[in-house]
Parts: structure tokens; sequence; C-alpha cells
């Protein structure tokens, strides 16, 4: 495992899910290669690879399972969204690749709440923390309206 003096934006997103959990800060991130893949030291054994390996780990010690769904089928569409997250929307996207990933976004929620439905999942959680440095620099220019604000945004 090698660490780089600035962190991968996963390593970064797992810290802000930490904290959203109300889990203590205590967990030590390093990075793996090229593309920057968050890993997680554990004390009890092997490192864990992968944002949404991390991930599920997390919401599982806080205890809030709940976050990847209920049912198969909501489970189902929680880990195709995580899968989605992690091959589309890497933090080095073209325009192109932004406007497409917004596009598929817009049209799954065209009748939706959130990406599993009407729940709240860690889907909605790293898909916000994956588009936020993207999104930023679209709410500020235009001036305090949106174009992506839609009912139920994720906060």
């Amino acid at each position: 495992m090698a660490g780089a003096a600035r962190p991968g934006p996963g390593v970064e997103e797992l810290s802000l899910l930490e904290k959203l959990l109300g889990l203590p800060n205590g967990n030590k991130y390093g990075v793996q290669g090229e593309r920057k893949v968050p890993v997680l030291q554990t004390n009890n054994g092997p490192g864990l690879t992968g944002l949404m390996t991390i991930a599920a780990h997390l919401v599982k010690q806080a205890k809030k399972d709940q976050l990847l769904g209920s049912t198969a089928e909501e489970k189902a569409v929680v880990q195709q969204w995580l899968e989605y997250r992690v091959t589309r929307v890497n933090g080095s996207c073209s325009k192109e690749d932004t406007r497409i990933i917004l596009k598929d976004l817009n049209v799954h929620l065209e009748d939706k709440v959130y990406l599993a439905g009407n729940v709240f999942t860690l889907a909605d959680i790293l898909m916000y923390y994956g588009l936020h440095h993207v999104m930023v620099p679209c709410v500020s220019s235009h001036a305090g309206r949106p174009h992506s604000a839609r009912k139920g945004e994720i906060p």
C-alpha cells in the first residue's frame, strides 16, 4: 500500500461518511495504486479495499443496515447505484461524462425521491459525495438557481 501526499477522493468521502454515521474518528485510511483506491487498515485482520466495501463496513459498524436496503430488491438497487458511483462517477470525469451522468440521474429520479425509490440509502450518500465537487460550481454559477435542484434532493 502506498500512501500519497494528497489522499484520493474516496478517502475524503469515507471520512465524511464516518462523521455522518456518528462513528468515532479512529480509522486509518490509505490509498493503493494509481487510481488511489481507498484502503482501511483494520486491527482485526487484513485491510479492506475499495470505496463500496469500506462504506458498507462503516454502515454495519454504525448499526445502520437500513442504509444498505431492507428488501432483496432494494439491496440490489442500492448495490447497482453503488457500482454506478464507483465505475462512472470517479472524480476525474470530463464535462461530457458529467453531462451523461447527470442526465442518467435525472431520468432515473423522474418518479423517485431517492436512488432506491422512496428510502434514503448509502447509494444516495456516496452519489452526493461523488458529485458534490461537480455541482458546487453549477449552483454558484446560477446565482442560487440550481438547474439540477429537485424535490427530495440530498442535503
